[in-house]
């Protein structure tokens, strides 16, 4: 029997009635927030589906049984990848299920920064708006630009933003990229140019983030960053929260060293009350929300049971993310139709 455990706690992304269709499987769902609860429920699991909660080395080197480890999000900086290569153990995630919502998401908070959107929604309904021109008004307006001109500079360069791009570009935005790790035909292909990090920070009106987490990563914008943007520009974030350092983020727009930011994401989650980006009117926060639409919640709640049935049946998982495991993986398992 093909055992999965569902150690996820991400309540709404998981489906048991998917797993009912995948025949020669048991399912169990337990959703887990520590090493050590994990270790109990899913030590001798075949597979198991990944929320938030910690996959370390710890708890990886304590799965006897395990073929796969799925994870119904995108991000998988909670997964030690280099610990179940080792041991012989496929990862995957969702990715590509929200390239379409999360793009979306990204432009609609940079024309939201653009046209200052939130702030003169949250001026007229104090009452602020008390002629058709009137100061209290012309105030939030000034600083508003057209983008036809403007300049995108995107942090990271795989699926979403290559989503954007051609969103941006209905808009005439030039688009810039930092990204070390994709090619010069990729970039020429979708008419980016790329730059280094601190030379898109300088020329870009708009900087958009959109890298994976990792250990090299963290607060991959900080203060020192922050100093080579325009006084004009916003920061917007759609990735993972610690990839901005928000003390650095918030000194910055209360200084007015940048004009403002929108972050669908923060370092901590769900947003602690006292944190003080919420007492600031230059930021917008969506609340890790730009994944979601009906449909891509449909195809992340069902993709896990995909995955497991693919790999049940001598078939790698639809999004791979660590394809070197193949030959360990092979010399634990076997190659049965691959």
């Amino acid at each position: 029997m093909f055992t999965v455990v569902s150690t996820c706690n991400i309540p709404f992304v998981v489906d048991e009635r998917v797993f009912d269709k995948v025949k020669g499987i048991r399912y169990v769902n337990k959703p887990c927030h520590s090493e050590e609860a994990i270790t109990a429920v899913a030590a001798s699991a075949s597979a198991v589906v990944v929320g938030h909660e910690p996959f370390t080395r710890k708890v990886i080197d304590g799965l006897t049984d395990c073929r796969l480890l799925v994870t119904p999000k995108t991000g998988y900086d909670n997964i030690d990848v280099a610990a179940a290569t080792e041991k012989g153990i496929c990862v995957s995630n969702v990715s590509g299920a929200s390239t379409e919502e999360a793009s979306d998401q990204t432009m609609a908070l940079l024309l939201a920064c653009a046209r200052k959107l939130f702030k003169e929604d949250k001026a007229v309904r104090a009452g602020q708006w008390k002629s058709i021109h009137g100061p209290e008004m012309e105030a939030i307006w000034r600083g508003i630009l057209p983008l036809r001109g403007r300049t995108l500079g995107l942090i990271g360069f795989g699926k979403i933003p290559r989503g954007l791009v051609p969103k941006a570009k209905g808009f005439s935005l030039k688009i810039l990229v930092y990204d070390p790790f994709v090619s010069d035909d990729l970039l020429h292909e979708n008419g980016v140019e790329r730059r280094e990090l601190n030379q898109l920070l300088v020329e870009s009106d708009f900087v958009s983030i959109h890298c994976a987490l990792t250990r090299d990563n963290y607060h991959l914008v900080g203060r020192e960053q922050i100093k080579f943007m325009k006084r004009s520009a916003y920061l917007i974030n759609t990735a993972r929260g610690p990839l901005v350092d928000e003390k650095a983020l918030y000194d910055a727009l209360v200084g007015g060293a940048i004009a403002g930011a929108a972050l669908d994401v923060l370092e901590v989650e769900p947003v602690r009350m006292d944190n003080h980006l919420l007492q600031l009117d230059n930021v917008i926060i969506t609340g890790h929300s730009g994944h979601y639409s009906d449909l891509a919640i449909a195809t992340i709640r069902r993709r896990p049971a995909e995955d497991v049935e693919r790999v049940m049946n001598g078939q790698w998982p639809i999004s791979w993310i660590n394809p070197e495991v193949k030959t360990k993986y092979i010399s634990r398992w076997g190659d049965k139709n691959r």
